[in-house]
């Protein structure tokens, strides 16, 4: 992916490093989450599950039990396909339905023993998956990329958050950039 600058628009040294920083993580995020990817790495440990299994399992054993539309709206995906990955898990006893301790009529999925084992040969995996991807770096390196991903990792919770709340206040300014953009 190349990032073009509008005709006449001055390409500086920071526009260029901002285009390749940009262009590094998307193709790092598109790797990652990548199903190929994601079912490979855990297949390393023996499991095999396919990428929304996958990310259901991780999604319980980091957030614990949940409802499927939070499960869904966290997932990106819809309620049916929710319903369809955790008969799965469900049938490979890896999960279960339990009742919504806030809600006596609705339920949520969570992890059993087994899943919460899988979910951890899934750290053990990623584990692996850096030493692969690091291997060669010095500890200062290791170092360096570590404090400069937790550095981002604070910036974009501090940016996320941002956006959360001009999108839940449903201000006018959000309005008039949405009308802006649709004309």
């Amino acid at each position: 992916m190349v990032v073009q600058m509008p005709n006449g628009a001055g390409h500086t040294p920071a526009d260029e490093d901002r285009a390749a920083l940009i262009e590094a993580l998307t193709r790092i995020i598109s790797e990652w989450s990548a199903p190929d990817f994601l079912t490979g790495v855990v297949a390393r440990e023996g499991v095999e599950l396919d990428p929304g299994a996958i990310k259901m399992v991780t999604m319980l054993s980091t957030q614990g039990p949940q409802r499927p539309s939070l499960l869904s709206r966290n997932m990106v995906t819809g309620p049916s396909n929710v319903s369809k990955i955790a008969q799965r898990l469900m049938a490979a006893g890896l999960a279960e339905k339990i009742s919504d301790p806030d809600d006596a009529r609705a339920h949520q999925f969570a992890l059993t023993e087994s899943g919460y084992q899988v979910a951890s040969t899934f750290v053990r995996a990623g584990s692996g998956l850096v030493d692969d991807l690091l291997h060669g770096w010095s500890p200062t390196e290791r170092d360096e990329l570590l404090r400069s991903l937790q550095k981002l990792e604070r910036s974009t919770m501090a940016l996320a958050a941002q956006f959360q709340n001009k999108t839940s206040s449903g201000s006018s300014e959000r309005n008039t950039t949405t009308r802006n953009i649709t004309t």
